[in-house]
């Protein structure tokens, strides 16, 4: 079973990935392991390897003898990049970031574990020596999710 935190950010991908102009293989990934060829520009990669997620123990939750009974309340920092290739690379991520907001604004869809999805951050890139763009920013999302003591189950 994969662990929760996975399964949300699959379903994230998933959804990114039926806005227009994003639907084709490769559009929307997580975590790339190679650069974006310039043609499959614009692209989204989803990751949250920007900082620790924290897990707290739920309040409901009991420890009877060695056994955690309900687990942790999680939350971690979500990046969605946006690469971009265009003259105006800082108009093409804005209008990208419109669409994400837009389609992120209601969270029911990352499943019943997740307790709050929100925008906290936007930072487009810039080389601060020359001003020039460097094609990408990034949208932060703070998310909040619960899984029991096994993370690869929701908590009750």
């Amino acid at each position: 079973m994969a662990h929760t935190r996975k399964t949300i950010l699959d379903a994230l991908k998933d959804r990114l990935a039926t806005l227009a102009g994003f639907a084709d293989d490769g559009k929307v990934s997580r975590a790339r392991t190679s650069a974006i060829n310039k043609e499959d520009l614009p692209a989204l990669t989803v990751s949250w390897a920007d900082d620790d997620e924290v897990s707290r123990l739920r309040p409901s939750s009991v420890i009877e003898g060695n056994e955690l009974t309900h687990g942790y309340e999680r939350t971690i920092p979500v990046s969605i990049v946006v690469h971009v290739a265009d003259n105006e690379p800082e108009d093409a991520f804005d209008a990208i970031a419109e669409l994400i907001e837009i389609e992120l604004k209601e969270f029911g869809f990352l499943g019943e574990a997740v307790t709050d999805f929100h925008l906290i951050s936007t930072r487009f890139y810039v080389d601060p020596t020359t001003g020039l763009s460097l094609g990408a920013g990034r949208l932060i999302y703070l998310l909040d999710y619960k899984t029991a003591a096994d993370p690869s189950k929701p908590a009750i």
